[in-house]
């Protein structure tokens, strides 16, 4: 896969201790459960009122309700995306298939083409989710208030064929070919029985309350995805310029997963839904002012799109907080500027070996990783129950640097696309992770953490 690890790093980062984001990243498979179930009893309470009220007028509000909360399957698709939700992988995985069925998406392509937009944030050409590229298409907008564009079956379908185009090649590693094709032909299976059952039972409502609902109830949905990005800035490396936050009140909050913290969403991806909110609190002072509502976005979007029919490079800039914070976020070169104890020996197979000191003992904790730079090369040390281990500093699927990622059981994961990697082996062991990480050779010794790194003395030797 591409490094795009210097794309990564121009990104800007709110400055806030990792001790703090880390946990604000813990995952609670309570807090997921209750959050799932509660949408599905909201979700299904009102399919059975619609139901109740078929063959009267009171069908029109009771579908349109329904509807609109089922499309926002939607956001459970996207929180699943990130494997953030749940903290138990094989629970996140089965409402990540189900959710995205359900919205009309097939997940495994889908989940690749969102890593691409959260690497490339509305970098024109680059990302696949960009609503409409300036000057805005306001038909297509608009259509997109009635479901017209968001359902792509034709990729699915040439998928479930066994057909992998050139874009699906850039985007997908082989890796997930297979699982891709083979969800497809689900994906195509399961709306066939949805379309056989209207046969069989002689009626048309299987496919009211699943396809059908994604195109009567997407207004609001689209309303709220539509503040997300549009009329702000593109091309440019700073969320809190490319996306907006907005207050929204608790219910919408809820059926919305708390994406209305969409700026922290972007900048921290590894948070889960039910931190966001906490998490905006605690660095909101160093974003822009977050939209009152709803109609406070809209009155400055409706005009920007209008005078981008004339002015395409015309966009919104919103207010920045002065001074610019600098990012707590990252422990790269741990060192923090001490006087490294370097030195050079071989180990009992002849290799020859560069110990560099890494940090202070006491200055990871389990369980923990640090980011070392070193000649231009990134790696990552951790601290686990059992001791101490080192790898390759950056993901092999995009390059983000690991150690600004969590460490959950012995697996790293990764802090922009949430793909993970075994600590001890180096293997990849969830998506977009792909290629193993490389291990290296780490110690403590006089209360320092030394990284063994292969290749010619840097200093005197000692054989």
């Amino acid at each position: 896969m591409p490094d795009y690890g210097d794309v990564l790093e121009k990104w800007h980062k709110s400055g806030i201790p990792r001790s703090e984001l880390t946990q604000f990243m813990r995952r609670s498979d309570a807090k997921g459960i209750l959050q799932t179930l509660s949408f599905l009893a909201v979700l299904g309470g009102l399919g059975y009122l619609a139901f109740r009220t078929i063959g009267t007028w009171w069908a029109i509000p009771a579908f349109f309700a329904y509807g609109t909360v089922y499309c926002f399957l939607n956001h459970v698709m996207h929180e699943t995306h990130h494997r953030t939700p749940f903290k138990s992988v094989w629970i996140n995985e089965a409402v990540h298939w189900i959710s995205g069925f359900a919205h009309g998406a097939e997940p495994i392509f889908d989940r690749w083409g969102h890593t691409q937009h959260h690497t490339f944030t509305y970098i024109i050409g680059k990302d696949p989710e960009v609503v409409t590229p300036r000057p805005a298409n306001i038909p297509r907008i608009l259509g997109q208030f009635f479901g017209i564009g968001i359902i792509k079956p034709l990729p699915i379908i040439r998928h479930a064929l066994g057909i992998i185009d050139g874009y699906t090649r850039e985007l997908v590693p082989e890796s997930d070919w297979k699982k891709m094709i083979w969800s497809s032909r689900f994906w195509l299976l399961g709306y066939a029985l949805i379309v056989a059952s209207c046969f069989y039972f002689n009626t048309v409502l299987p496919l009211v309350y699943t396809l059908f609902a994604r195109f009567y109830g997407a207004f609001i949905p689209t309303l709220l995805n539509d503040t997300q990005h549009i009329g702000l800035a593109q091309d440019v490396y700073d969320h809190r310029l490319c996306t907006r936050d907005v207050y929204l009140n608790p219910v919408i909050s809820f059926i919305y997963w708390n994406m209305q913290y969409h700026i922290e969403h972007h900048m921290f991806p590894g948070v889960p839904f039910h931190a966001l909110k906490k998490l905006h609190s605690r660095i909101k002072d160093q974003l822009p002012p977050a939209y009152g509502n709803v109609w406070a976005v809209y009155k400055e979007m409706i005009p920007t799109l209008l005078k981008q029919q004339k002015d395409p490079d015309y966009f919104v800039t919103p207010k920045l907080p002065e001074p610019a914070p600098v990012s707590l976020t990252s422990r790269v070169d741990a060192a923090d500027g001490r006087a490294r104890k370097e030195f050079t020996e071989r180990d009992d197979e002849g290799n020859l070996l560069t110990w560099v000191t890494v940090c202070p003992s006491d200055g990871l904790k389990a369980p923990d990783v640090v980011s070392f730079l070193h000649k231009e090369k990134y790696y990552a040390v951790y601290r686990l129950p059992d001791g101490l281990y080192a790898t390759s500093g950056k993901c092999t699927h995009a390059g983000a640097i690991l150690a600004k990622g969590i460490v959950i059981g012995g697996e790293i994961e990764c802090p922009a696309h949430q793909g993970r990697f075994d600590i001890r082996s180096g293997i990849s062991t969830r998506s977009p992770a792909c290629d193993r990480l490389e291990l290296y050779r780490v110690k403590e010794e006089a209360g320092e953490i030394l990284l063994a790194i292969p290749g010619q003395p840097l200093s005197h030797l000692r054989l």
